[in-house]
């Protein structure tokens, strides 16, 4: 027998329920979950139709996909003696039926003078004028909106530039030509020249900003169609000028980005070998020099380009004193191997070894890290104390604290490094403060060896943190992979008191760490003086400790040349001294440039340490580089073509050209340098939406367990 029902107009309530409007709450959270996973999916198929490296990626007014093809790099460099002049032309052609704009982040050596910038359309060649960065930028946007071709080259790092072209008609090519000065390398018995071709993805730390909290964003000349895959952020607010879409080398048969090279090689002296590290090399000896090329005609800008040679061993240098009259100057560049100190039996050291185990070291990186890592600990002296501690997102330490590097301890520590896997961000400074808390042992030798690729944004973070008082470590770093970021390990090794090495192939391992354990065992020179006169300016002004094997390199301004030059220091078993005869070189504007750029080094680095505020670095750089004709990043190169070509109503679409990824690299290329913000903003909306409605869902269904309860 069913309970009766009480009939509804019989039932008071003094309460009555309102008509439910939850039908509306829903409708509007199935309405932005519906347009979130929208927008994010032709995001994405925005991503997918990203061109491959090399190329703009336009889109008409229909929304299809046009490419303008970056063509190729050629590198022309002469070397002579200790100088190297680049031509480094890059090609741009525009395949599209649209004009185009292109802007492409790529990176040039740290120490490279960049004194000249040409753009050329068919046979019109427009020398680049060097201006105050700010004014430079303002005549670009003014020549872009009135039609005419131009060029800016601009510096982001001391070692990441970038290159933007406006105006460039349907099918029609332009070339833009940059030349630089640099030196080469000498350590070990051996020369080296280094050209960097791609960079790693760098990871940008820090919090969001909002486009008005830019320090730049109320400038609109600092803000030239950015785009970059990352936003701006507090650590790194210039994020978007320093992440350019990159691609992956695999998706074509042949090069992408496509490299030429043409090296002439005076070395001065019979030399025993030449050989590319990492690219073969066709070399042709004439009476006077070498000619050195490719093998294979291209290769794919993938990896930096190396270039070694070694002198026969009578007439390995030891010393070589070059200058160069300029404009009733004269400028002096020093080269010298001190003599090797018999080596004691070394101290005691602690070591801390930090190894980076974050994303960008995914593939051969991180197999090349771990080898090195493992071989440094085989190397440990029983007296030496040791720790390891790998980071990405977060820090993981092989002990708390230094441990004894005996023949137990040694196999455990290494099973623990073969154990790591490379995955999640680069959180450097927390790893980097936690090595310096664990040295603290003033009695002992007290060392860092910080293992990276070094690809982060925000580089001035970490310098700080290494010039910080009470972090006397010297500090040694070792850069691995196909296209390390080698301006941060010298910079970090110089502020640290330290030394570096470069590891690009695990076959360079042994060799490279060897080289390294016996630095961190032997300081060769200390206290060294060079007897530049007293009305020499002198960079840098006061030379740093020399280690083993290692060059000491000096440049000075003088009122005249100089026939003899002293030199002396501490060796570890006695004082030392002698003295370097003079010499000229026919390097026209050489020296006079490389001198600049390392007064402009030491300015930098003067205002890193706090020794000078950033208004007086900026006005003394901003001084040297103009009247050197020097880009910086106060200053740039502008080239226009005074006769407007584009009609001011045909349409001018931008975009980024990509690079390749590092060889070797694992990970996944970006792709989405337009596209980053919206796709990313519409997963989080729609992920929003997604639990807005379980939690709907959820309440709904507990209001109707409670209701029938």
């Amino acid at each position: 027998m069913y309970p009766k029902r009480i009939p509804k107009h019989l039932i008071f309530d003094p309460q009555p329920r309102r008509k439910s409007r939850a039908w509306l709450w829903w409708l509007v959270i199935l309405i932005v979950t519906i347009a979130a996973t929208l927008l994010s999916l032709v995001a994405r198929a925005d991503e997918s139709a990203m061109v491959q490296a090399g190329q703009f990626r336009l889109t008409s007014a229909s929304g299809q996909a046009i490419h303008a093809v970056h063509l190729a790099t050629e590198v022309s460099a002469i070397i002579n003696g200790l100088v190297v002049t680049t031509e480094y032309v890059q090609h741009f052609r525009n395949a599209s039926d649209i004009w185009a704009e292109g802007t492409y982040v790529f990176p040039l050596p740290m120490t490279a003078a960049i004194q000249q910038m040409e753009m050329q359309i068919g046979e019109r060649r427009i020398s680049g004028e060097i201006k105050e960065r700010k004014a430079a930028q303002v005549l670009y946007n003014q020549a872009k909106s009135a039609g005419q071709r131009a060029a800016l080259t601009m510096q982001q790092r001391d070692n990441l530039f970038t290159q933007k072209v406006a105006n460039i008609a349907p099918h029609q090519s332009i070339k833009v030509t940059l030349t630089f000065i640099d030196r080469v390398s000498y350590q070990d018995g051996l020369f080296e020249w280094r050209l960097p071709t791609t960079l790693t993805p760098r990871y940008i730390p820090g919090v969001s900003l909002l486009p008005q909290e830019v320090p730049h964003s109320n400038d609109p000349t600092l803000t030239t169609n950015q785009s970059g895959w990352a936003m701006a952020t507090d650590q790194v607010p210039d994020a978007e000028l320093i992440t350019p879409p990159m691609t992956d080398s695999n998706l074509s048969d042949g090069p992408q980005n496509p490299l030429q090279l043409s090296v002439t090689l005076q070395a001065g002296m019979e030399l025993a070998a030449i050989k590319g590290l990492y690219h073969e090399l066709a070399v042709q000896q004439t009476p006077q020099h070498y000619e050195l090329s490719f093998a294979r005609k291209q290769e794919e800008m993938n990896r930096d380009v190396v270039i070694q040679w070694q002198p026969v061993a009578a007439n390995v240098p030891r010393a070589a004193l070059f200058q160069q009259t300029q404009d009733n100057e004269t400028y002096a560049m020093l080269m010298m191997i001190p003599p090797t100190a018999q080596v004691k039996q070394p101290l005691a050291k602690d070591i801390l070894f930090v190894i980076d185990i974050s994303g960008s070291m995914q593939g051969k990186s991180i197999i090349q890290a771990k080898a090195s890592l493992a071989e440094a600990i085989e190397q440990l002296a029983p007296d030496d104390r040791f720790n390891i501690i790998a980071f990405n997102d977060e820090f993981n330490l092989f002990n708390d604290r230094v441990v004894a590097a005996n023949s137990d301890i040694k196999p455990v520590a290494q099973h623990w490094v073969a154990s790591l896997q490379a995955d999640g961000g680069t959180e450097m400074y927390p790893a980097m403060q936690a090595a310096y808390d664990q040295l603290r042992a003033t009695e002992r030798l007290q060392q860092i060896v910080f293992i990276t690729d070094g690809a982060i944004g925000n580089e001035a973070a970490l310098f700080d943190l290494i010039t910080a008082t009470g972090h006397d470590a010297r500090l040694f770093t070792v850069g691995i992979g196909s296209a390390p970021n080698a301006f941060f390990m010298r910079k970090a090794a110089q502020l640290g008191r330290g030394s570096f090495e470069l590891i690009g192939s695990t076959n360079e391992v042994q060799q490279r760490i060897t080289r390294l354990l016996a630095k961190l065992n032997h300081v060769v020179a200390t206290n060294i003086q060079i007897g530049w006169p007293l009305t020499a300016e002198a960079y840098p002004a006061k030379p740093a400790d020399l280690f083993y094997n290692e060059a000491l390199v000096s440049f000075a301004k003088l009122p005249q040349p100089i026939e003899q030059l002293p030199v002396q220091g501490d060796k570890a078993d006695k004082h030392w001294q002698t003295t370097i005869n003079g010499a000229s070189t026919t390097a026209a504007t050489a020296i006079g440039s490389l001198w600049a750029r390392h007064k402009i080094i030491e300015l930098e680095d003067q205002g890193r340490t706090g020794s000078l505020d950033k208004d007086t670095v900026r006005n003394l750089v901003l001084g040297v580089a103009l009247e050197h004709r020097l880009l910086t990043r106060y200053t740039a190169f502008i080239a226009i073509d005074s006769s407007p070509a584009r009609p001011i109503k045909s349409p001018l679409r931008s975009q980024s050209i990509a690079n390749v990824m590092p060889a070797g690299s694992a990970q996944q290329a970006v792709m989405f340098a337009q596209t980053a913000s919206t796709a990313t903003l519409s997963f989080w909306l729609g992920l929003l939406g997604c639990s807005l409605l379980g939690v709907l869902s959820l309440h709904k269904g507990k209001a109707g367990a409670s209701a029938g309860s």
